[in-house]
């Protein structure tokens, strides 16, 4: 386990924490919550390539690549305790039935994603925090689709940090669950559209708001891509015991 450490939330972290408790989402950035001038390119080279990304068959979009990590949090009063979860298993998400494993990336071994972690579950408001509870932190490459519709992922918060991007869409896009069909169609109007550009974040409540992203169009003479994180501080249940 990683020795517990207090860092003081900036001023980054406080915005988003009113944001949420009026609106539900915020929208930020790294060098708003204090991560260093050029995080998400050195990010970027270190675990978006071929040697930590695969695609796996069944996974949706179809050319969609990636890896993951679920990290192990614990509070005690302002110190935050993180370790290796056991497990990444995903079970029944995003209308693809069963278990499934995807890439592990080991997060913790580095010492700039460990702040980026602490960063991210830093920016739950103090009273919404769980004592002890599970991060997912997904790493997504996607080159056409980002994602097949708006959903729910059945978490607490979801995060989503942009690292690159190459060509236009990608908007992100936030709606009350009564504006959004059974069979995915939106009937009424987006809570939030925004293009999440790279250095951007979002963080939202997952039962307020049904989410998805547009389709990414192609550069000029070129091919879209889009790198992000979309991080999940994950309910009690996915992991934990209740």
């Amino acid at each position: 386990m990683n020795n517990g450490l207090n860092r003081p939330a900036s001023v980054g972290h406080e915005k988003a924490w009113a944001s949420l408790a009026e609106r539900g989402y915020a929208l930020t950035s790294d060098r708003s919550i204090e991560l260093p001038e050029n995080f998400c390119h050195d990010f970027r080279d270190r675990y978006f390539n071929s040697g930590m990304l695969r695609h796996d068959e069944g996974d949706m979009p179809a050319d969609r690549q990636r890896a993951r990590d679920v990290i192990r949090y614990q509070w005690h009063g302002g110190n935050l305790h993180l370790s290796r979860h056991e497990s990444i298993t995903i079970t029944d998400r995003a209308g693809i039935p069963g278990k499934r494993e995807h890439a592990r990336v080991e997060l913790l071994a580095d010492a700039r994603a460990v702040d980026l972690l602490h960063a991210f579950l830093q920016l739950v408001p103090p009273d919404r925090r769980q004592p002890d509870g599970t991060f997912g932190v997904n790493l997504f490459r996607t080159f056409t689709n980002v994602v097949t519709k708006p959903h729910h992922d059945d978490e607490e918060f979801i995060i989503i940090y942009v690292i690159d991007r190459k060509g236009d869409g990608a908007n992100t896009h936030l709606y009350f669950p009564e504006d959004v069909a059974k069979d995915g169609r939106v009937t009424g109007q987006a809570v939030l559209e925004q293009q999440l550009n790279p250095g951007d974040i979002i963080i939202f409540e997952d039962a307020r708001f049904k989410h998805d992203a547009s389709p990414l169009t192609n550069p000029p003479g070129g091919t879209a891509m889009r790198d992000a994180l979309v991080c999940t501080v994950d309910k009690k249940t996915t992991y934990l015991t209740p």
